[in-house]
């Protein structure tokens, strides 16, 4: 909406005629057709009076809106994707800057607009589409700078694309640090950035810390909702979630030890007597494997701590000692397997 429609929006809403404002004004009448209709515009010191008159701000007047709406961007949207069937890619750029023009300071039409525009010069064959790069650049910088972090991000993100494709890798590292410390998406990056300059060594290990840290996020994730199924009392749910933890152990080639172990959260609160005894039969006989995963070719280029055999001894005696604790497993007795695994029969496991 351009200033003429603006006067045109707020005249009427204020029920006003062109008459009754241009004689507010001290102008004549067709001064304010020849505004509405986009023939001329009102000179600068009649800006001022002409927000009083229609109760609005200056910045309205001017179509200067801090942000429009998500529904509205939305609706931008569409009508941008129809149009590049329509009229072309040049049609749609130079009707893209008008609209940024407009709405100078909504940081996500701008972030949205550049992407869309970056990706159709690519995808549609567009002639000399490298002409594009200072303005598409500048709109990403642009939405660099908004206070939003999440603006913030998708454009740093958008940045470190640009650079890359175009092989400045130097330039493209400079938007990591824009990214959290721990986003795995800024992982990601640095390793397409070693690969992409041939160190396929640091790029395997900070993949692959990707993928350890992924682990870690998905076995707290199921933790947590296991534990809040046993809190509903939905023990069937409980055994669908550790099953599926135990098959993500699986996956990530944590050993076999890791694979049983979220069960055992889920017989207990069952009080289920033989489950809880086969479970813990399975943890010790699997302590060996506490650490397969450093065998595993999914983490080769990453270097961890090696255990010796006294932590694997003095593991086995931690589940036996916890075991042994009444509070949580004292259902447990009377079964006889189970007090002589525990060593209550002195019967060394």
């Amino acid at each position: 909406m351009n200033i003429g429609d603006a006067i045109r929006k707020y005249r009427k809403e204020a029920g006003l005629t062109q008459e009754e404002m241009a004689h507010r004004l001290g102008v004549t009448t067709p001064a304010v057709n020849k505004w509405e209709n986009k023939n001329s515009n009102p000179d600068i010191e009649l800006l001022v009076p002409i927000a009083r008159l229609l109760h609005i701000s200056l910045d309205t007047l001017l179509s200067f809106r801090e942000e429009l709406t998500p529904s509205e961007i939305q609706e931008i949207i569409c009508k941008m994707d129809k149009m590049f069937e329509l009229e072309g890619y040049e049609k749609v750029y130079e009707w893209a800057s008008e609209k940024i023009r407009e709405y100078p300071n909504c940081n996500m039409l701008i972030w949205q607009f550049a992407v869309i525009l970056d990706a159709r010069r690519l995808t549609d064959n567009v002639p000399d589409s490298e002409k594009y790069d200072g303005q598409i650049s500048a709109w990403y910088e642009i939405a660099l700078k908004d206070e939003n972090e999440d603006i913030k991000r998708q454009a740093a993100e958008s940045l470190f694309n640009f650079y890359y494709r175009k092989e400045k890798y130097t330039k493209a590292e400079e938007y990591l640090k824009y990214f959290l410390t721990n986003d795995p998406m800024k992982m990601i990056y640095q390793g397409r950035l070693y690969q992409a300059q041939g160190d396929k060594e640091n790029a395997y290990k900070t993949y692959e810390s990707v993928l350890f840290s992924a682990h870690q996020t998905l076995k707290f994730t199921f933790t947590m909702m296991t534990k809040l199924a046993i809190e509903d009392g939905d023990f069937e749910k409980a055994h669908y979630l550790a099953e599926k933890m135990g098959a993500t152990e699986s996956l990530f080639e944590m050993g076999k030890h890791d694979e049983c172990s979220p069960m055992l959260e889920v017989v207990c609160a069952e009080k289920n007597i033989e489950e809880t005894y086969r479970v813990v039969v399975q943890l010790l006989e699997s302590v060996d494997s506490l650490c397969d995963f450093q065998k595993s070719g999914l983490y080769q280029h990453m270097k961890f701590t090696k255990l010796d055999s006294s932590f694997v001894e003095g593991y086995k005696e931690k589940i036996l000692e916890l075991c042994r604790n009444e509070e949580d497993f004292g259902y447990m007795k009377g079964y006889k397997d189970w007090e002589t695994l525990i060593g209550k029969n002195k019967r060394p496991y």
